[in-house]
């Protein structure tokens, strides 16, 4: 009986060992060593697994699923002990028995010491040092522990139980990771001879309690299958190890082979050294070319021009219209002749007959970085010193008699130098025939438009932050009335938040001057700014001069400004030719403004004073409020009222005035109109509709003056909708009434679309575009431009492009030629008119411009007539009708 239950013991220990499992054993493989075992006892309801089905048998095992698993054992053996007639208590154990047990230890013990001999092939074990570290302290701890005295009970028999269970677990982890073990190889026999005394001690114990040695007699079984566990794993290790990288394990790792990834090292770190030595130098020739690279973009010169070769015929008579509202960027084009950035304004230069001619024309530039000098004597040298741009252009006798060949026409642009005074301070000079300096903003302020021929010096670095600025040349050279102009600006900043200058300005023909003075200050969060000048014949003389300043302030987001400009101050002395001043000639008053964010609303306030002297009571005034509200899907809401007067007196507008006051910056900045706005952007993140623009404006005056009318205003674009080859450039709409107390008057309806269609895949890789546009406002007002182009991308041959476009332009009432005035708005919804907003005869303009290219040579015909556009065309191949102007040209231009 006592064999029996030894037995029994030993197949529990082998399931404790592997985990839990159900009966259906649906994650243990057919044909496991253990399947038997565990099937049997999950039959026997030992063990019931887990919930979801599984056995888990590679987990570690509980204490607590032990217990319950030994007590249901237990419970099963007093059950059939008792069914048997024979007490359950084991007072006593056979001799045999106990011999049998000895030798099931003795041959655990030479199981483990065999398994130690295996480990020391893996010398490259996964283990960590942390592991056995581990494992030694568990076993020197199991020796320390004291034999069990005769009569212990089972809890500290089954304590000690788990110490050996919990060295086996530890000995897993140990073998599981063995190829790190191979150094720790004597220890870990030493301490398997103390485990051998250990268990004789065990055994020794176990004769004198069946009990005890029941127990002990169950850990010795479950250790013995976790040994057989232990091997099955190392052999399979050997396995794959074997498998992938085709090593004798038994040979891996000897000390020769240390010897000679010790010798490798060592010529590796020879030849790290090496490297390093040459990339060192390696840097220093990197160092040396940047310098030199450095030294090249300074010292840069480069050529650039053209050859231009030109065969021209021309006939008609065509002047006064400009074909920009027809077919904009022609060569027959004037382009922005004012430079006012438009073109419609302007008439092109008339188209007269000419019989066929050629021209040449040869344009170079030669441009220089800046480039390093020496004296002349060699011993200073300059990096930097000076860069220049010249160019050069040369025209053959265009058609008539031979004559001499013309001289190249030589133009020095700029040539600029900068040298070291000392440390610190630096003097520049700046020569050519375009003179672009600012002193302030009336005085020389000229950045955008040459004051003329001449030079600029500028000293910097001087005492206190100061730059001394200094100005001469020539007005006009083109004549000889040697109208020289001179210059002088001081400018201090001894911080950055403190600057003060002095400025002078003059020019001979006819003598006149100009003075000022400006600064900045800030003070913490407040900004001041300003200037204050005098120009005239005399500016020192009392009455012979005007005068003009201004004062800016800035306290976060309140600003305000005092002005007095003199009639003719935005160009004072004539020596300003920018127009970007901030307020306009004969401007006198005051203006404060401010943004505030107000609850979610950004809340705007302006107060305007107009008046008549520098300091007087107001000649008009204007109050406006605004209030703007940002809404979801892009949509905008704002309001602004607005209330203006033009009688004299009022500091605060009380007689509304609709014709407008004067603001800082143009005529009518202001009229007293109460307006409402529901915009929607198109660009907006999260808009409703991508790419549409749409605004809803209502304009009401009759609030504030029953004799006043109200407007109303829709209009939006669209754009950018690609359907296939089909693509809608831009679509534009607009409704506005400025007089909606009468139907018949102020009513202006407006649209126009154009887009394309590129056929790029079929033969001549065709496209076509094509643009309407038109308007008709109340009082027989009017106006329309269509148009179309045909384009072939692969004319007969690469690189050859054939282009056609026609287009028309027609006005009612309003003038057809270019008025000061115009402004391109065909396709700007925001505005109510194409082109015109003069009256006049009206008329129309219509051409057909035709163009061949292939690389840089092109064949070009130009019509344009006042004629509609269909009898244009009939006019290509006769005589056209009415004023006409028709131009040929083949023209080939290189550029380099």
């Amino acid at each position: 009986m006592k064999k029996r239950l030894v037995m029994l013991l030993a197949g529990l220990l082998t399931v404790l060992s592997m985990g839990f499992g159900l009966a259906q054993f649906s994650d243990v493989p057919a044909g496991h060593w253990a399947k038997e075992a565990v099937e049997a006892l999950a039959a026997k309801g030992l063990i019931l697994g887990f919930p979801d089905g599984t056995f888990r048998g590679n987990e570690n095992l509980t204490r607590y699923q032990a217990a319950l698993i030994i007590y249901r054992l237990l419970q099963q053996i007093e059950e059939e002990l008792k069914a048997q007639g024979t007490s359950p208590t084991m007072e006593a154990m056979a001799p045999e028995d106990l011999e049998a047990l000895k030798n099931a230890v003795q041959e655990l013990a030479a199981e483990l010491a065999a398994l130690g001999v295996r480990v020391s092939a893996l010398e490259d074990s996964a283990a960590t040092k942390e592991d056995i570290a581990r494992l030694e302290a568990m076993i020197q701890e199991l020796k320390a522990q004291p034999a069990p005295e005769p009569g212990m009970d089972q809890a500290a028999l089954q304590d000690l139980a788990d110490r050996v269970e919990a060295a086996s677990i530890a000995a897993d982890t140990a073998l599981a990771q063995a190829q790190q073990l191979a150094e720790q190889l004597d220890a870990l026999a030493q301490d398997v001879e103390g485990v051998k005394g250990d268990v004789a001690a065990l055994s020794t114990q176990v004769e004198s309690n069946a009990q005890a040695i029941q127990a002990l007699n169950e850990l010795a079984v479950l250790l013995n299958q976790d040994v057989l566990s232990l091997q099955d794993r190392v052999t399979a290790l050997e396995k794959g190890l074997a498998d992938l990288q085709g090593v004798n394990f038994e040979q891996f790792a000897t000390k020769e082979d240390v010897a000679a990834v010790q010798e490798f090292a060592a010529a590796l770190r020879s030849d790290l050294v090496g490297l390093s030595e040459k990339v060192s130098k390696l840097e220093g020739t990197v160092g040396d070319l940047s310098g030199k690279v450095s030294k090249l973009e300074r010292n840069a010169f480069t050529i650039s021009g053209s050859l231009n070769l030109r065969y021209e015929s021309s006939d008609g008579n065509f002047a006064g219209y400009d074909i920009d509202r027809v077919i904009s960027g022609t060569f027959l084009s004037t382009g922005d002749v004012d430079g006012d950035g438009q073109v419609v304004d302007d008439a092109d230069s008339a188209i007269s007959p000419v019989s066929g001619q050629t021209t040449a024309s040869l344009s170079l530039k030669l441009q220089t970085g800046k480039l390093d000098a020496t004296s002349s004597g060699g011993a200073n040298t300059y990096p930097g010193l000076v860069q220049f741009s010249i160019t050069g252009s040369w025209t053959n006798p265009s058609g008539g008699s031979p004559v001499p060949p013309l001289l190249p026409i030589l133009v020095v642009d700029t040539v600029s130098t900068t040298l070291d005074v000392a440390k610190g301070q630096t003097l520049s000079f700046r020569f050519g025939r375009s003179v672009n300096t600012k002193f302030t903003e009336y005085v020389m302020d000229n950045e955008n438009n040459s004051l003329g021929h001449g030079f600029v010096a500028t000293l910097k670095g001087l005492p206190l932050g100061a730059t001394l600025t200094t100005a001469y040349g020539e007005k006009d050279p083109g004549t000889a009335n040697f109208d020289y102009f001179k210059a002088l600006r001081l400018a201090v900043a001894p911080s950055d938040a403190f600057s003060f200058g002095l400025s002078y300005a003059q020019h001979d023909v006819a003598f006149a001057e100009v003075a000022g003075v400006d600064g900045s200050l800030a003070l913490g969060p407040v900004k001041l700014s300003g200037e204050y000048f005098r120009f005239g014949t005399n500016v020192m003389q009392t009455g012979s001069f005007s005068e003009g300043g201004y004062v800016r302030a800035e306290l976060g987001p309140v600003k305000a400004n005092y002005r007095g400009l003199a009639p003719g101050a935005a160009n004072p002395a004539g020596l300003s030719l920018d127009a970007d001043n901030p307020y306009r000639a004969a401007q006198r008053g005051f203006t404060v403004e401010a943004g505030l964010p107000v609850m979610g609303l950004n809340l705007g306030l302006l107060y305007n004073v107009q008046m008549d002297t520098t300091f007087g009571t107001p000649s008009a005034s204007a109050f406006r409020a605004t209030l703007g509200l940002g809404l979801p899907a892009g949509f905008n809401l704002s309001a602004r009222a607005t209330l203006a007067s033009n009688t004299a007196g009022e500091w605060f507008p009380t007689t509304y005035n609709f014709a407008g006051v004067p603001g800082p910056s143009g005529l009518t900045d202001y009229a007293s109109a109460i307006v409402a706005t529901l915009s929607h952007d198109g660009k907006a993140k999260g808009a409703l509709i991508q790419g549409l623009n749409l605004t809803a404006s209502y304009t009401n005056r009759t609030l504030l003056n029953a004799t006043q009318t109200d407007a109303l205003a829709v209009y939006g674009d669209f754009g950018g909708l690609a359907l296939g080859p089909l693509s809608v450039d831009k679509v534009v709409f607009r409704y506005n009434d400025s007089n909606l107390q009468n139907a018949a008057a102020g009513q202006t309806l407006k649209g126009g679309i154009k887009g394309g269609l590129n056929l790029a895949g079929l033969p001549l890789a065709p496209s076509v575009t094509g643009e309407f546009a038109t308007r008709a406002s109340d009082g027989g007002l009017s106006e329309t431009k269509y148009g179309f182009g045909l384009k072939f991308g692969q004319f007969l041959f690469d690189k050859s492009v054939f282009e056609v476009k026609a287009a028309a332009y027609s006005a009612t009432g309003l003038q057809i030629t270019p008025a000061g005035t115009d402004t391109d708005k065909a396709f700007d919804a925001g505005a109510d008119h194409l082109y015109s907003t003069t009256p006049g005869a009206g008329g129309v303009l219509s051409g057909i411009y035709a163009t061949w290219t292939y690389w840089d040579l092109s064949f070009t015909y130009g019509l344009f007539s006042n004629q509609p556009l269909s009898t244009t065309l009939q006019g290509i191949f006769g005589t056209p009708s009415g004023t006409y102007g028709r131009v040929f040209r083949i023209n080939y231009t290189v550029n380099f």
